[in-house]
């Protein structure tokens, strides 16, 4: 899916277009994409300073409903999103407050609460809001039949903050699992909020022979969305998405209405290429891999021999909530995906992998099924051997049908030369490297990496070279000289250490 993603962008051919946009005191409205800025021209030129009449203007209530409470797969995107926190980071996180008592289980599938649980959620809500003063000054709504459905709950229900959140100190929290604490309590007043209601309306405007269209809407009931106004006021970041055209007011127009002397401007776009993957996305689509993919979906179950994908697959998707933190990880940790500040990007060598692989293995549906059917095994509608017998049928067909290797394909897996040993690896004893980006471990199920360009020694302004590398390796601190401090502007002396806890990413420590 990462691969396939980025050969779209690649493939990308940008297209430019052309809008008119008409202007009438605070009221604007917009033409349709016009292929060529020649006809954009001939369109402005038609309306600039000629008259506009109101064609058309439709008025809708349109209603909001609050979110669902968070399971894992929900909390780790918002995360993603919000504080830019990996699945795993996120997942760590969640879990360190259970461990605290502070939260309930995270690794859950489920978005409703049971209804023996009804109950006691005002009072939970009566705490939240005590501890966070912007939530205090709402007036909140209760609301607690729209999180209950005991149907949609499974071993474990949503996530929600616990009652012992009154009596936690926030601020001796790591900023990290306080973020995430506070997110989790935001949710849950959100879900069981009023509805946001609001009216849109949009007019039709004629103008030198063109159709050109103006929204506007207005805040009927501001419902769950005051919670969420007071969460992003209380990270104080503005996450506000709404559009400048959406600022306008146009509720008091009517048909016929005439607009004389209008302005009007040609504006230039262009289509945009897909956008690369980043966890919150890629958490989505593993949720939901080959649920709307029909085509793929019949074609994977008819090469597989293992029928097309049950109705809920979109439910179960590529791994667990549990497991899809872990599966992002290990294609980074395996060299064939690099996070680039959020996105995730596949190396040559996932892009040689996934060229030679059959289609049938590539095919998130097939997965998705083989989720499934573990599933069905589990409640008895499908037997083990069965499955089994599947899935060594399709491994027969695909050995026979894959005998020998593309000669045109060898070259993509041609042995990389190696760089000089700089040191042995403190985790496994195995040769470390120089590589073009950092420092790796021979072993490569081993993990150990230091890149050169880390946050770390980018924030120093310090080089990290294969003569410093070595020393660390070697002795496990080195002492250095103008290290750069972004706090002050000014640079220090200190020696760093290499901080390996022995799964994960390497850390540097400094001591003075």
């Amino acid at each position: 899916m990462i691969v396939e993603r980025a050969q779209a962008i690649t493939d990308f051919t940008k297209e430019k277009f052309y809008t008119v946009e008409i202007n009438y005191l605070d009221i604007k409205a917009v033409s349709a994409r016009i292929p060529d800025k020649e006809n954009a021209e001939i369109t402005q030129n038609a309306c600039n300073g000629n008259d506009a009449v109101i064609k058309r203007v439709e008025r809708t209530k349109k209603t909001v409903l609050p979110p669902k409470l968070y399971d894992l797969t929900a909390l780790q995107r918002e995360a993603n999103r919000i504080f830019g926190y990996t699945a795993q980071q996120a997942l760590d996180c969640v879990q360190a407050l259970y461990e605290k008592s502070l939260c309930t289980y995270p690794r859950t599938d489920s978005r409703y609460i049971t209804g023996d649980m009804q109950d006691s959620i005002p009072r939970l809500a009566a705490k939240i809001s005590a501890v966070f003063p912007p939530f205090n000054c709402l007036d909140l709504a209760s609301n607690v039949g729209q999180i209950v459905d005991d149907s949609s709950v499974n071993d474990h229900h949503a996530i929600l903050p616990t009652i012992q959140i009154a009596d936690c100190n926030l601020d001796a929290l790591p900023s990290a699992e306080r973020n995430i604490l506070t997110m989790i309590a935001a949710r849950l007043l959100c879900a069981i909020g009023e509805k946001h209601v609001y009216n849109e309306t949009v007019i039709t405007i004629d103008c030198g022979g063109s159709e050109f269209k103006g929204k506007s809407k207005t805040v009927v009931s501001d419902g769950w969305k005051a919670v969420e106004s007071a969460y992003f006021t209380l990270l104080k970041e503005n996450f506000s998405k709404e559009q400048d055209e959406n600022n306008q007011s146009l509720s008091e127009l009517s048909e016929g209405q005439t607009f004389t002397k209008v302005a009007a401007a040609v504006n230039e776009g262009a289509t945009s290429p897909p956008k690369y993957f980043t966890e919150d996305s890629l958490l989505a689509a593993m949720e939901s891999a080959g649920a709307g993919d029909k085509v793929n979906c019949t074609e994977g179950a008819r090469e597989s021999g293992l029928g097309h994908l049950p109705n809920d697959a979109e439910r179960k998707g590529l791994g667990t909530p549990a497991t899809r933190a872990g599966i992002i990880e290990k294609l980074i940790k395996s060299g064939f995906v690099e996070r680039r500040k959020k996105n995730l990007i596949p190396t040559d060598k996932a892009k040689n992998l996934i060229t030679i692989l059959p289609d049938t293995l590539k095919s998130p549906s097939l997965t998705a099924e083989w989720e499934q059917k573990l599933k069905l095994i589990e409640r008895g509608e499908l037997t083990a051997d069965g499955f089994i017998a599947e899935i060594a049928e399709m491994v027969r067909a695909l050995i026979k049908g894959h005998t020998k290797p593309n000669a045109e394909l060898r070259s993509l897996f041609a042995p990389v030369p190696k760089g000089d040993v700089i040191g042995m690896c403190p985790r496994c004893g195995g040769a470390v490297r120089e590589g073009n980006k950092g420092f790796f471990c021979d072993n490569h199920t081993c993990g150990f990496k230091m890149w050169k360009e880390s946050k770390f020694w980018m924030m120093k302004r310090k080089p990290l070279t294969a003569a410093i590398a070595a020393v660390l390796l070697k002795d496990g601190r080195i002492a250095l000289k103008n290290l750069y401090s972004e706090k002050t502007g000014k640079s220090y002396d200190a020696t760093v250490i290499l901080d390996d806890s022995g799964d994960g990413y390497v850390n540097f420590m400094l001591e003075f």
